[in-house]
């Protein structure tokens, strides 16, 4: 789910038709593939620099296809929620993209 501070821009038109049409390149491109494994079909356009609520108004961190990558819902979620080298197991997206909480595979001992 975005943050409070960039909702509206998800919203918006302008990022509706950059959205698209990015994935209509990407079509064109690889098939629409994820830009990161290259197995699955891309499911989320990703901001490579994340959108902050200092450059939100930046057209060319929100707005540009050269910071957009389209990610299969895996790779987005691993690096949405890693920090450094651990990931975070325990939360994910759902269809909808928002986040959910996932019970981590059990240890087999």
């Amino acid at each position: 789910m975005a943050k409070e501070y960039a909702k509206k821009f998800y919203k918006s038109k302008a990022w509706q038709v950059c959205r698209q049409s990015f994935i209509a390149k990407r079509v064109t491109v690889d098939g629409a593939m994820c830009e990161h494994c290259g197995d699955v079909p891309g499911y989320i356009v990703d901001h490579i620099k994340e959108i902050t609520p200092n450059n939100i108004d930046d057209p060319n961190v929100t707005l540009s296809h050269d910071n957009l990558q389209y990610l299969c819902l895996e790779c987005h979620n691993v690096k949405t929620f890693s920090t450094g080298s651990s990931v975070r197991k325990d939360i994910g997206f759902d269809e909808q993209g928002n986040v959910i909480h996932v019970s981590p595979p059990l240890n087999n001992r």
